[in-house]
C-alpha cells in the first residue's frame, strides 16, 4: 500500500466559510437530497446487503438523506453527526427523525449495538486517517456485522489528468497569496482495501459510487467545464459524451468514489 494517499486541499477562506470540509450539504434542501438517493449507483447495494430486521447506524449522516430514504423503505436506521447545524436542520424537517449529535470517533453507543454501520463520504476528511473511525465501527458492530463505507477514489481520469490540473491551479493561486488547507484523501482501491483489512474487516464487494446518467459526480467535480449550466449534478453535452465513452471501457475510469461492503471479523 502507498504510504501516503493523495491529499486534496481547499482554499482556507472556503473552509472557514463552511462551503466545504465535509459540510457540502450546506445550502441544500433535504427533500432534494432525499430524491438524489435513488440516482446513486450504491442504492441497489444497500437494498441487497442491509438487514431489514437489524439495527443500522449511519455514522456522519449530514442532513440525514439516507436515514430518511432508508426508513421509508422499512429499515431501522438512525443517524449521527457532529455538526449541530445539520442535526438541527434535519429535526426542523422532521422532528421525529432519529438523528442525533454524536462523534463518530467515539460514540455514546454500547459495544455490539448495531447489525450494520454505514459511513458515506466521511472518513476521508480525517487527516490523521480513518483508523479511529474504523475502530469505533468495529466496537459498535455485532459479531459478523456489516460495514458499508464510501470514499473518493483515485480513478484513471484523476491519476492522468485531473490531479495535475488541480495542482497547477493551486500553484497559480498560491503564487497570488491564496492559502490552502487539507480537505480530504483520495484513495486507490488497493490502499483502502488494505486499511479495511488491517482494521478487522473482510471485504465482501466493492462497487463504483456515482450517479446514474444524466447525473454525475466524478466529471462534475473534477472538470467544471463539463457541468450543465442549470441542472444540478448534470453534465452538459460534452460531459455526457465523455462519460458515455469512458463507460464503454469501464465505469471506474471517471467514478467519483467507491462503496465497500465489509464484514466484521
Amino acid at each position: 500500500m502507498a504510504r501516503h494517499p493523495y491529499k486534496m486541499y481547499h482554499p482556507i477562506e472556503e473552509v472557514q466559510a463552511l462551503d466545504t470540509h465535509g459540510q457540502s450539504w450546506r445550502g441544500d434542501r433535504i427533500d432534494e437530497n432525499i430524491e438524489l438517493c435513488r440516482f446513486q449507483l450504491i442504492e441497489p447495494h444497500f437494498r441487497k446487503y442491509l438487514p431489514k430486521n437489524g439495527k443500522i447506524l449511519e455514522a456522519g449522516c449530514g442532513l440525514g438523506r439516507w436515514v430518511f430514504y432508508l426508513r421509508k423503505l422499512g429499515y431501522d436506521i438512525i443517524g449521527i453527526d457532529l455538526a449541530a447545524d445539520a442535526v438541527r436542520i434535519a429535526k426542523e424537517y422532521d422532528p421525529t427523525a432519529p438523528i442525533f449529535s454524536d462523534n463518530i470517533l467515539q460514540t455514546t453507543f454500547p459495544e455490539k449495538t448495531f447489525d450494520a454501520v454505514i459511513s458515506l463520504g466521511v472518513v476521508e476528511h480525517f487527516e490523521e486517517g480513518p483508523q479511529k473511525a474504523f475502530q469505533e465501527a468495529v466496537r459498535v458492530l455485532k459479531d459478523n456485522g456489516l460495514f458499508l463505507v464510501t470514499v473518493p477514489i483515485q480513478n484513471t481520469s484523476r491519476l492522468l489528468i485531473a490531479n495535475r490540473l488541480k495542482e497547477l491551479k493551486r500553484w497559480l493561486r498560491k503564487r497570488k497569496g491564496a492559502q490552502y488547507i487539507f480537505e480530504e484523501y483520495r484513495y486507490t482501491r488497493q490502499e483502502f482495501d488494505s486499511l479495511l483489512r488491517r482494521a478487522g474487516f473482510d471485504i465482501v464487494e466493492c462497487v463504483p459510487d456515482d450517479f446514474t446518467p444524466p447525473k454525475n459526480i466524478g466529471l462534475h467535480v473534477d472538470y467544471p467545464f463539463f457541468r450543465h449550466r442549470n441542472r444540478k449534478w448534470e453534465l452538459n453535452a460534452a460531459g455526457r459524451t465523455v462519460k458515455a465513452c469512458c463507460n464503454l471501457f469501464s465505469p471506474w475510469i471517471v467514478s467519483a468514489g467507491a462503496l465497500w461492503m465489509c464484514r466484521k471479523r
